[in-house]
C-alpha cells in the first residue's frame, strides 16, 4: 500500500458511505464536509504558491480544523509541521526558521502573541475560528472559548480567514500528490532527555499504523460509535491514533482542544463512547472524577494508554470500575515513540500480562539488544529497538535530511529503530519497559532502574505518585525519591513508612536516600512526569 492519507481516507470514505466523522461544541459534522473542505483548503494553499515539498506549519489545538489542515496539505504533498499550539513565541520564531515554514494555520483566539512572529518571517496566515463549525444554537462550551478575546488578529501583515481561505479554494485546481512514501509530516519530539529533535513520518507510515490497530478493533457500523480526541495532533500518538484511525474507521470523533475529566464524563455519558485513548494521568482523573462510575463504562471495549509508566494499581481500579458496571472492556497498556509513528507493543483482549505493555503490533518486530548490538535473551535487560513499516524516514536536519540518523542499518539492510530506552522480553514475547536509558542511575557501579523503585512504593496505599530520580548528597549520586499523597498525613511519618518500605522490599542501592513529598509533579507538554526537572543538579563546589 502506497497512499498518502488523504488517498487512504478518500478509499475508506468509499467503503464506509458517509457519516459524522468530527462532533464539536455539539454540532456534527459529515465525513462528506470534511473531505470537500480538505479539498477547497488544498485548492487555496496551492493558488498561493505552495507546492509539493514545501512547508506549512499548524498551530492547531483539538478542533474541526485539525483534520481539514492535516489533509489539505497532505494531497498537495506540502509537509505539515505541527506544533504545540501554546508554543511560546521565541519558540515558534526558531522553528518556523528551522523548518523554512512556507505558511501557517492558526486558531484565532489563540493567534495574538505570534502577530510579531508571522510577520518577522512573512508568512501567510490561515486564521481559523470555532465558529467555522458551529451550527445551530451556541452551546456553553462554545461561550468559553468566545470569551477568550483574541486581541491584535488585525495586526497580521497578510492573513485571510479560514472560511474565506476555503471558499475561495473552491474554485481553485488543486494539484495532488500520490506518493505514500514522502515525508508527510515534521513532529517535534517533547521528550524530557535534552533537546528536541524533528522527526520525519510518511503517508505510509500513518497508514500502516492505522491498519495494524484496525486488526484490533471488531466491525461497526460508521458513526455509531464515538471517540474522544484528548491526545493533541502534534505528538504521533494524537495524530496516528487519535485522529487518522477513527476517521478512517467509521468513530465519529470528539476533539477536545484541553482535557478536562469533567467535560470527557460529560461526552462519555451522552455518547457511545466505545474507543478512549490517553496517558495515565487521564486515567487517574477520569476514575476520581464525579460521575465516571455508570451504565456507559458497559460501552468502552478499545481503550489503551502509553505515553508514560501506567501503575498496576490504576489498570485494575480502572478495569474494576468498568466491570462492576457489567462492562467487559479493559484498559491496556502500550508502548511506542514518535520514531516508529507511536505505538508498537500493546496489550489486547488476546494476549495480556500484568506489569508488560504487551506484544508488537503485527509486521512489527522488537528486541532486545546489547551495546554491541547483539539480540540478548529472555529475561535480559537491554535497549529496546524496533525494526517495521512505521519506522520513521529519519531526524530533520536543517537543509539537509539524515534519513537514517538515529536509525541503524544492519548488515541485511533492515532499518532498527533505537529507542533509547531499556527493557526486557520474558519466554512468550511479552516485552517489559525498565525505563530511559537516560534515567538510568549508577550508584557504586550497580544499575538501579527508577521504575523498580516507583513501582515498589506506589504499592503504599497513601502513595499517589512515585517518581525516582538522580539524586546527590555530598556530590555522592544517590537516589532520589519524590511523591505526591493521596490523603492528609504528617510528612515525616510518611517518610519514615516509605524507608522502611523500601529497605524490606528494595536492594539496597536502590533504596532512596532522598525523599521529597510534593503536592504535584511537573509534567512535559504530553503530561508525562518531568522527571529533570525533579532531579539534583551537580554541584562541583560541594
Amino acid at each position: 500500500m502506497n497512499l498518502t492519507c488523504y488517498d487512504y481516507l478518500k478509499v475508506c470514505a468509499n467503503r464506509m458511505g458517509d457519516y459524522t466523522a468530527v462532533q464539536a461544541f455539539g454540532s456534527k459534522t459529515k465525513l462528506s464536509t470534511i473531505i470537500s473542505d480538505t479539498d477547497a483548503l488544498a485548492g487555496y494553499i496551492n493558488s498561493i504558491g505552495i507546492k509539493q515539498g514545501d512547508v506549512v506549519t499548524v498551530l492547531l489545538p483539538n478542533v474541526v480544523h485539525s483534520f481539514t489542515a492535516f489533509y489539505a496539505l497532505n494531497k498537495i504533498g506540502v509537509i505539515g509541521n505541527i506544533v504545540h499550539p501554546l508554543t511560546s513565541p521565541e519558540g515558534l520564531d526558531e522553528i518556523l526558521g528551522f523548518v523554512n515554514s512556507k505558511a501557517i494555520i492558526l486558531l484565532d483566539i489563540l493567534s495574538a502573541k505570534y502577530a510579531d512572529v508571522v510577520n518577522k518571517h512573512n508568512l501567510p496566515c490561515i486564521l481559523c475560528s470555532n465558529s467555522d463549525y458551529i451550527t445551530g444554537p451556541v452551546k456553553p462550551a462554545f461561550k468559553v472559548f468566545e470569551k477568550v478575546k483574541s486581541k491584535g488578529v488585525e495586526g497580521f501583515n497578510n492573513v485571510v480567514k479560514y472560511s474565506k481561505a476555503v471558499s475561495i479554494g473552491r474554485k481553485c485546481h488543486a494539484v495532488e500528490c500520490h506518493d505514500g512514501s514522502k515525508v508527510a509530516v515534521y513532529l517535534h519530539g517533547g521528550g524530557t532527555t535534552g533537546k528536541s529533535k524533528t522527526i520525519m513520518l510518511s503517508s505510509n507510515n500513518l497508514n500502516s499504523l492505522s491498519e495494524k490497530l484496525n486488526t484490533l478493533d471488531v466491525p461497526h457500523k460508521p458513526g455509531d460509535e464515538y471517540s474522544i480526541m484528548v491526545l493533541p495532533m502534534f505528538h504521533a500518538f494524537g495524530l496516528g491514533i487519535a485522529m487518522h484511525f477513527p476517521i478512517t474507521h467509521g468513530f465519529t470523533t470528539i476533539p477536545m482542544p484541553q482535557f478536562n475529566a469533567e467535560s470527557a464524563v460529560k461526552y462519555m455519558r451522552k455518547n457511545k463512547v466505545t474507543f478512549l485513548l490517553g496517558v495515565p494521568n487521564m486515567y487517574k482523573k477520569l476514575i476520581e472524577t464525579e460521575g465516571f462510575d455508570g451504565p456507559h463504562l458497559k460501552n468502552l471495549r478499545l481503550v489503551f494508554c502509553g505515553g508514560d509508566v501506567l501503575p498496576e494499581r490504576l489498570v485494575k481500579e480502572f478495569n474494576g470500575t468498568i466491570a462492576k458496571n457489567g462492562g467487559k472492556g479493559k484498559l491496556f497498556r502500550g508502548y511506542g515513540l514518535t520514531e516508529v509513528s507511536s505505538v508498537c507493543t500493546v496489550n489486547t483482549y488476546e494476549n495480556c500480562r500484568e506489569e508488560s505493555i504487551g506484544k508488537p503490533l503485527d509486521d512489527i518486530v522488537v528486541q532486545i539488544w546489547d551495546e554491541m548490538k547483539n539480540e540478548l535473551p529472555a529475561g535480559t535487560t537491554g535497549e529496546i529497538v524496533v525494526k517495521g513499516d512505521t519506522a520513521m524516514l529519519g531526524y530533520y536536519n536543517g537543509e539537509n535530511t539524515v534519513k537514517d540518523d538515529g536509525v541503524y542499518v544492519d548488515k541485511n539492510g533492515n532499518r532498527w529503530v533505537l529507542t533509547g530506552d531499556l527493557g526486557h522480553k520474558d519466554a512468550d514475547g511479552f516485552v517489559y519497559f525498565t525505563g530511559r536509558k537516560k534515567r538510568m542511575i549508577i550508584i557504586s557501579g550497580y544499575n538501579v532502574y527508577p521504575i523498580d523503585i516507583e513501582n515498589a512504593v506506589i504499592q503504599l496505599p497513601f502513595i499517589s505518585e512515585a517518581c525516582a530520580v538522580q539524586g546527590y548528597q555530598k556530590n555522592k549520586p544517590c537516589v532520589k525519591l519524590c511523591v505526591t499523597l493521596n490523603q492528609p498525613m504528617n510528612h515525616d511519618d510518611a517518610i519514615d513508612k516509605i524507608q522502611s518500605f523500601c529497605k524490606k522490599n528494595l536492594a539496597k542501592f536502590s533504596c532512596p536516600r532522598k525523599i521529597e513529598i510534593m503536592d504535584s509533579f511537573p509534567r512535559t507538554k504530553m503530561a508525562k512526569v518531568d522527571f529533570m526537572k525533579l532531579s539534583d543538579k551537580y554541584d562541583p563546589n560541594l
